[in-house]
């Protein structure tokens, strides 16, 4: 749950992108920019539960990963894709959302205890909806007619 939480992929690192891509847009695409803030506070309530599953786990949610070695890695700021364009930083978010898909669907996989389980699949719903949303933003904007 950590690489979900704080990993380079994670909810942590969708927030401050989509926090970054929002005020950044902002000036000039303000639909978009609403957007990306709405979505980026669905991500900080997956962040709260996450941490809670966490704690309840045993483990502290600090902001870092443990890798097979007990190394830690520490959330850090080139986990964030700053992109160069609208049509760049929507691509990219909406491949974070299927990469978060992705990567909740295996530890769903591989954490043999339901409640987890379901918790993954409830913030799945979430993505899931972000990745139409973020579709329609594509289609409106980067697609020519």
């Amino acid at each position: 749950l950590l690489e979900d939480y704080a990993g380079p992929k994670s909810e942590l690192s969708a927030i401050n992108q989509y926090v970054y891509h929002h005020v950044v847009l902002a000036p000039d695409f303000e639909e978009i920019a609403n957007l990306l803030e709405c979505i980026a506070l669905v991500e900080m309530h997956h962040l709260e539960i996450l941490a809670e599953t966490i704690l309840k786990l045993g483990v502290d949610p600090r902001y870092r990963t443990i890798e097979g070695n007990s190394r830690e890695q520490y959330w850090n700021a080139s986990f964030v894709y700053y992109g160069t364009s609208l049509c760049d930083r929507l691509t990219s978010d909406l491949a974070g959302e299927w990469a978060a898909v992705a990567n909740y669907r295996k530890h769903q996989q591989v954490i043999n205890d339901p409640y987890v389980q379901n918790i993954l699949e409830r913030i799945i719903l979430d993505e899931l909806h972000h990745i139409v949303l973020f579709n329609q933003m594509i289609d409106k904007y980067c697609r020519p007619e």
